[in-house]
């Protein structure tokens, strides 16, 4: 099973998204953008102005994406090459996603860490970003005037949207860093866009510049003023800062989910049994879901110790479905834990007693079909024949002489019944056999 994006988008990501999409007059926004966007204009701007990579032009750039789709379970987008000396690279579009790097990227980083930044786009594209980038860069760059849109909407929005851009690339570092198999290459890649040129003939020192980042933060959590000034420097950038991008990729790298992370996806692309599995969803979404369908997703996943057991009591449950699930004897479990593959899965599903169980459960009983309710109304000699062919042998009835039949209420249909001395009861109730039965039904006193 693909490894869930979620797991390795940032925190701060996550958090300023959904800060955004909460801002009176986003939804407004998002909208009327939509009215005004059209995505086939991206591709009718690439086909024009840029070179495709692809199988049979620039195909070794097109040669380094596949694998890294394949990691991250996306499909290929297409990969253009815009003549353009600032180095950059982009992804656009919505449904059919595209990447962009400039002849100033190829020229400034070495090929060896082009497969990093391709993965950093792919990154943006498996974390669904793309729509939000797109929408962001559009509206940033003064399309909001097309929209008409009071400025009490468009600059929440604006300031937001940089905020959360910025947030983004942490998620999209990493993803790279997931394909990579560790953070050495972002971080040699956001030195080289810092300023460290291929061609400079001096070595790179990764932790000289993950250095700068520690005093950077120190400085800033020096004093409330230097907060304001950095917000002031920054709070229009669409990017973190280099050295602050190398520094939350090299934090997050060093954890274990990071390690337990690449140790997972390397067994699949080797076809081997990984010794933890994610878990992509918290154990609540299993419930009253099919038993067997969550079985096969638990398997498929990498779990080897999957088991399902039987109850038979479930209020208004669909049958087979799951009604307690637990892993290692856990009911907490939440999406992103990783799990030893080899835990103990227990599933609890409801399958109720067959008729034949049902009847050896209840041995001399008689289940009825119908509650006391159901009877009532019904012709009683009707009544009686269905219940002796049940099997009932002890069955009485009286007449209830009725001075004015109500309305509706029939002659001869049946005004109460009691069984075993039970004047309630619900439909497939058991019975003794020999179980007294008496019915009173409905006649016209004479007047």
């Amino acid at each position: 099973m693909a490894l869930n994006h979620d797991l390795f988008i940032h925190e701060s990501d996550r958090t300023a998204l959904n800060a955004l999409k909460a801002i009176p007059g986003f939804t407004q926004l998002l909208r009327g953008f939509m009215k005004i966007w059209n995505e086939r204009q991206f591709k009718l701007l690439n086909l024009s102005t840029y070179v495709r990579a692809d199988e049979t032009q620039m195909a070794k750039y097109h040669d380094m994406l596949v694998p890294i789709c394949k990691r991250l379970d996306i499909p290929v987008p297409e990969l253009y090459v815009a003549l353009n000396p600032y180095p950059n690279a982009y992804t656009s579009g919505d449904n059919e996603p595209f990447i962009v790097m400039t002849s100033g990227l190829i020229n400034t980083v070495p090929e060896e860490l082009l497969p990093t930044v391709l993965a950093h786009e792919c990154g943006h594209i498996a974390c669904h970003h793309v729509l939000y980038l797109t929408m962001g860069r559009l509206i940033l760059s003064g399309a909001l005037s097309m929209l008409e849109l009071s400025p009490l909407i468009t600059q929440p929005v604006s300031m937001a949207f940089y905020y959360w851009m910025r947030c983004s690339e942490y998620s999209a570092d990493r993803a790279a860093a997931v394909c990579d198999g560790s953070g050495e290459n972002t971080i040699e890649l956001c030195m080289r866009l810092a300023g460290f040129d291929k061609n400079i003939p001096i070595a790179a020192n990764k932790a000289a510049f993950l250095k700068q980042a520690e005093e950077y933060y120190k400085m800033v959590d020096e004093s409330a003023w230097n907060k304001v000034m950095e917000f002031m420097m920054f709070n229009h950038a669409t990017h973190p800062l280099n050295a602050l991008r190398a520094y939350q990729c090299n934090k997050w790298t060093s954890t274990s989910d990071f390690k337990r992370m690449v140790e997972y996806l390397d067994d699949l692309d080797n076809g081997q049994q990984s010794t933890h599995v994610p878990m992509n969803v918290p154990l609540s979404s299993f419930l009253k879901k099919d038993a067997n369908t969550v079985a096969a997703e638990l398997r498929e996943a990498g779990f080897t110790n999957v088991n399902i057991t039987r109850t038979t009591q479930a209020d208004g449950a669909a049958v087979n479905s799951v009604v307690a699930i637990t892993a290692g004897g856990r009911t907490d479990i939440k999406a992103g834990e990783w799990l030893p593959a080899d835990i103990a899965w227990l599933i609890s599903a409801y399958v109720p007693l067959s008729e034949q169980e049902q009847r050896a459960a209840h041995p001399g009983q008689i289940c009825v079909p119908y509650s006391d309710a159901g009877y009532c109304g019904r012709d009683y000699r009707t009544v009686v024949d269905e219940l002796r062919a049940l099997g009932f042998t002890n069955i009485s009835v009286c007449e209830q002489a009725d001075i004015r039949v109500k309305f509706l209420i029939k002659e001869y249909s049946v005004a109460h019944i009691s069984i075993d001395h039970t004047d309630r009861f619900d439909r497939n109730t058991w019975f003794r056999q020999n179980a007294p039965v008496s019915i009173r039904y409905h006649v016209m006193a004479q007047s």
